[in-house]
């Protein structure tokens, strides 16, 4: 960027806003990253890494991961309703074929830390309360400090955001989100210590759970379910979760296994309802545009790829000298490219996720054949963007 480079404020410093702030920095860019809380701090997520979220990581200039900050994972381990036990190797095609779980209170901060690196002023204990645009920039009222001005601002705040609801943006409707809630386990004896382990117990469906590997011997423990289905049901998501605890299955993973704290629950916006990312002066990033795959829940790698979309259109914007919705349009254009086609079909395949019988047969299909298997890692993996005629006739026909 030109010695005129534009002053962006940053609201969340997650992955999205740590994504953007680095890559803004790295570019010239004069950037505010604003937190609410203080680092080191937690975020309720399943804190696994697909293999596209490490690459992310790389190109942020955070490659390998100590040990013990990150489980290394290079497998997928399902059980389905009926019982059909599958464990499929994630391939190298699939940016290495390797995957990991980190602690998000681990991650972001390492994001964060990044991201103060590259150039970007990070301000924590900032909450912000609402913001006003006009014709020279925008105007960040804040809690407790003065306001602050910036030429852009990304709204990276998570769901529910600010910033979302400052701009205008609709809220998400309950159909269109999930909820999920997560405990941490220590003493964990995993069966199969590489793998992400995914479970459709049919008493609980369309609920479905995990176990992620963690360093030291922990695990992420967690479930989840579409908000409109778990409101028609009555149910709560801790009894839930205590329920999948207690199923054979997953009993078996955490047998002497102790909970370390409390059952915490997030709200998770779908892919499928983002369509409102592009303001003037104003972007949404990460959960707060909705950047979440609907069938696994997996946000990470969006966020930070949306920060690096975002960093390119702002970049767009100021050799233009256009900040309007109209020269920021370039971010729309690549998340749509990247994420849309994603976002629609694990919208679809949700439903036939919540199955069981379906289910089993798309599981005995894996089993039995190399082909399937490798497009349904591609499914659980966030990298599929369409289904082959192979793969349904192989589920329909049980060959």
């Amino acid at each position: 960027m030109p010695p005129s480079s534009p002053h962006v404020a940053i609201v969340g410093a997650g992955p999205a806003g740590s994504s953007a702030a680095t890559f803004l920095a790295q570019q010239g860019a004069r950037v505010t990253l604003l937190e609410r809380n203080h680092f080191p701090r937690d975020k309720t997520c399943g804190d696994g890494c697909t293999p596209r979220a490490l690459w992310m990581l790389e190109r942020l200039g955070l490659g390998a991961l100590p040990g013990t900050e990150a489980a290394m994972v290079d497998s997928v381990y399902t059980i389905s309703p009926g019982g059909v036990v599958l464990e499929i190797g994630i391939p190298a095609r699939l940016f290495g074929g390797k995957a990991c779980a980190i602690p998000r209170q681990v991650l972001d901060e390492r994001l964060v830390q990044r991201a103060v690196q590259a150039g970007a002023e990070l301000r924590e204990g900032v909450r912000v309360e609402g913001i006003e645009r006009d014709a020279s920039g925008i105007l960040l009222r804040c809690r407790d400090g003065e306001p602050l001005r910036a030429d852009v601002v990304l709204g990276c705040d998570g769901s529910p955001s600010v910033v979302r609801r400052a701009l205008g943006a609709p809220d998400f409707p309950e159909h269109e989100g999930a909820f999920a809630v997560r405990a941490y386990y220590e003493n964990v004896q995993l069966s199969h210590p590489r793998s992400m382990a995914f479970f459709w117990e049919e008493e609980l469906l369309p609920a479905y759970g995990w176990i992620f590997p963690l360093p030291g011997g922990r695990a992420n423990v967690g479930l989840g379910m579409r908000a409109d289905q778990l409101a028609a049901s009555g149910a709560k998501l801790p009894e839930l979760m205590e329920k999948f605890c207690a199923s054979p299955n997953v009993a078996r993973e955490l047998a002497g296994a102790r909970r370390l704290g409390k059952v915490k629950g997030h709200h998770l916006p779908f892919g499928s309802f983002a369509r409102h990312t592009i303001f003037d002066r104003a972007l949404l990033l990460g959960d707060a545009a909705g950047f979440v795959n609907p069938l696994t829940g997996e946000g990470i790698e969006f966020a930070l790829e949306s920060g690096a979309f975002a960093a390119e259109a702002v970049a767009e914007a100021v050799a233009s000298g256009d900040f309007s919705a109209r020269g920021l349009g370039g971010y729309g254009r690549r998340w749509e490219t990247r994420f849309r086609t994603a976002f629609h079909l694990n919208r679809r395949l949700m439903r036939a996720f919540e199955r069981p019988r379906l289910l089993d047969r798309i599981f005995r299909a894996a089993d039995r054949s190399a082909r399937v298997r490798d497009e349904l890692i591609d499914i659980l993996s966030g990298e599929a963007t369409s289904i082959s005629w192979r793969f349904l006739a192989a589920v329909v026909l049980g060959r």
